[in-house]
């Protein structure tokens, strides 16, 4: 299955959350989604969707030649190199963020994200264009340290589900997760 059926299949699922949530504030009497702002990060993410289609390919290529000649490790998937990938995947998008908003040209491709006057699951897919290429950059590093291709190209389609969970002001503290994982309460600014 390619990246392109997985992305058509991902769709009504985020579709599905986006109004799970719509419908659990509703109910909750908060005010989380105005339908102006949802439109507009639908639109802006939409751009950013078919950019990322059409440089995964480019990135797949440059990750298979930095493996190829610079790799560091030879790893091979296990079980615990899948559990390594996550840590590092999530170590890796901590500074990949940060550096969107501590490093002014990556701000400048990052600022749109937080144009939103809303916090909501919406606001996960307002990503501008620049950062599909942005993003590559930093995940670069996963064939240097000797990550497969194929299984860094696995792992950040799985990847690319995990920030839009971060987006929601509906999920409380997650205990001792906090110390490990970017979760929603280290993402959101209350209003």
């Amino acid at each position: 299955m390619t990246k392109i059926n997985l992305l058509a299949l991902a769709v009504p699922f985020f579709i599905g959350f986006i109004l799970l949530e719509y419908h659990i504030s509703q109910k909750r009497k908060r005010k989380l989604h105005q339908f102006e702002e949802s439109i507009a990060n639908l639109n802006v993410g939409i751009a950013e969707r078919v950019t990322d289609l059409l440089t995964t390919g480019a990135f797949y290529f440059v990750f298979s030649w930095i493996y190829e000649h610079y790799a560091i490790f030879d790893i091979r998937p296990t079980f615990m190199s899948w559990v390594l990938i996550f840590l590092i995947t999530d170590f890796v998008w901590y500074w990949y963020h940060r550096f969107g908003h501590k490093v002014n040209l990556f701000w400048s491709v990052h600022v749109v994200h937080h144009q939103s006057d809303d916090f909501n699951y919406t606001v996960s897919t307002r990503i501008t264009i620049f950062q599909a290429i942005a993003r590559g950059l930093f995940w670069s590093v996963l064939p240097l340290l000797g990550f497969p291709p194929d299984m860094i190209a696995i792992f950040l389609i799985i990847h690319g589900v995990y920030p839009f969970f971060t987006h929601t002001q509906l999920v409380g503290k997650l205990g001792w997760l906090e110390y490990i994982f970017v979760k929603p309460s280290h993402h959101r600014v209350l209003q």
